[in-house]
């Protein structure tokens, strides 16, 4: 058991520390893009600040979700850390204090999440990283609404209408996953 613990508190220091670096290196992109340099190749590749944008909040995402898969007798510690580290590299700083209902927390830094993402498709139309991790987040929102339902309908499984209108491009009177096609389908136009 001690070896568990240490390897998750690791793994959780392993988040905090990516998040830190993704965002300094977001800060450092976006100077140079301002200062005329269109030409910043972050990781080998040439998407610029898109890609360090997408790098930091697909981690946000990646963290999250690490937290809403825990089994349930661990889940509420392990979302509330996972807000912890999520929290602190918003996208769009929410205007409203800080909210103590742990399940709005997770659906904020969710909507976060997919907002920046959509940002990167808008800054990179083919950006595929980006899409698909876009249309995963999508998928994945009926477990971040219920993850006590266990996988159940998982990505066809559909989300009330007073939380999906918050996250960009997820439909409530359809499957998760029709919204996440309609995300990926511009990679696969024939003309593409």
């Amino acid at each position: 058991m001690p070896q568990e613990r240490e390897r998750k508190r690791a793994y959780e220091r392993h988040f905090e520390l990516a998040l830190k670096s993704y965002a300094t290196a977001l800060d450092q992109a976006r100077a140079q893009e301002k200062d005329g340099g269109s030409d910043i190749q972050g990781g080998g590749s040439s998407h610029g600040a898109a890609e360090v944008l997408y790098r930091l909040h697909a981690s946000r995402l990646k963290c999250l979700l690490a937290g809403v898969q825990r089994a349930e007798d661990e889940r509420n510690l392990a979302e509330r850390e996972a807000l912890r580290l999520t929290e602190c590299h918003w996208y769009d700083v929410p205007d409203a204090e800080p909210d103590a209902d742990l399940r709005r927390r997770v659906w904020k830094v969710l909507a976060d999440v997919v907002s920046s993402l959509a940002q990167c498709r808008l800054e990179q139309p083919f950006f595929h990283r980006s899409v698909y991790r876009y249309a995963q987040a999508l998928m994945w929102a009926p477990v971040f609404d219920n993850p006590s339902t266990g996988y159940g309908p998982g990505s066809l499984g559909t989300v009330p209408a007073t939380k999906s209108y918050l996250v960009r491009g997820l439909n409530n009177a359809t499957p998760c996953a029709n919204s996440a096609e309609v995300i990926m389908a511009t990679l696969f136009e024939k003309k593409r």
